[in-house]
């Protein structure tokens, strides 16, 4: 959602995080869209976001907006950009402007979306990182970091220029290879409630994470060591058919509304969670997060 830039619409809606499964469509979508554009200009809107300016090879122009930690869609909105770029906007223009956009996808299964720009000079990366605070990472063809949004030394990796670029240990399991016995490990958990578990052990959020208990018909409360084997086989047929419709070809993008016409979500397809709320459709989930 385009937030905090003064725009048009007379509801502001607050987006929670992004999932890892709001971004495999993100990214789909967007590699659709961008691949082969070029980068006309970078503009830095604050501390944490950036607008990329691209034309498309067929002429037409688009607007990438992107928030480290929350945000990544296309914009249609007129967004007022700075008199005098920041420093680290100066530098992904130095390295990316007028480059050719190859790809956009998303490491593994995991909060992050890679932007790779091919240029004379070789093919950058723009690793766009949705997760906690967020950050935006340069990394060069040799792949050493180049620019970063926010510098800084963990336990697991460090972002400090000139490092080679390491991405963050996995937060969850992939479920798009996820075979049937390996949910059994949700009976570990012991009381934890079911619908923390698979949201922690598949690393997909809540808002889905109840959603397939819903659609299995398993009580979300219900402790994991409880787990029956015939509800943990419904889960599993309940992921695998929702993961069929969190794809380009079967998106059914929609924001959700209450009785008052105020914006409570927004998802790639239809939820049953919210089968109590108005929803507006949308062609694109890139359209959805824009408005």
């Amino acid at each position: 959602m385009s937030k905090g830039f003064n725009l048009t619409s007379t509801q502001v809606y607050v987006l929670n995080e992004l999932s890892s499964l709001d971004i495999a469509v993100i990214t789909a979508e967007l590699d659709m869209i961008l691949k082969d554009s070029r980068v006309n200009n970078i503009y830095q809107l604050n501390e944490k976001t950036l607008l990329l300016k691209l034309r498309k090879p067929n002429g037409l122009r688009e607007n990438l907006l992107i928030e480290a930690g929350t945000e990544l869609h296309t914009t249609v909105y007129v967004l007022k950009t700075p008199l005098k770029p920041p420093d680290f906007c100066m530098a992904l223009r130095k390295y990316l402007r007028n480059g050719r956009i190859k790809k956009i996808q998303q490491h593994d299964f995991e909060r992050i979306v890679e932007l790779t720009v091919e240029s004379k000079a070789g093919e950058y990366r723009l690793v766009i990182e949705l997760f906690g605070d967020g950050n935006i990472i340069l990394v060069d063809p040799e792949n050493k970091i180049l620019h970063a949004l926010t510098y800084k030394r963990m336990k697991d990796r460090n972002i400090i220029r000139g490092e080679i670029f390491k991405y963050p240990p996995p937060r969850g399991k992939d479920p798009r290879t996820l075979r049937r016995e390996a949910l059994d490990e949700i009976r570990k958990m012991g009381q934890i409630e079911v619908v923390r578990s698979i949201a922690r052990i598949l690393g997909i959020g809540g808002k889905y994470a109840e959603e397939i208990l819903i659609r299995a018909g398993v009580e979300k409360n219900t402790p994991s060591f409880a787990l029956k084997d015939d509800e943990l086989n419904s889960i599993y047929e309940s992921l695998w058919k929702l993961l069929s419709e969190v794809s380009v070809e079967n998106e059914t993008p929609s924001i959700f509304l209450d009785g008052e016409d105020r914006w409570i979500d927004v998802a790639p397809i239809e939820m049953k969670k919210y089968s109590n709320l108005k929803s507006i459709r949308f062609k694109k989930f890139n359209q959805a997060l824009d408005e």
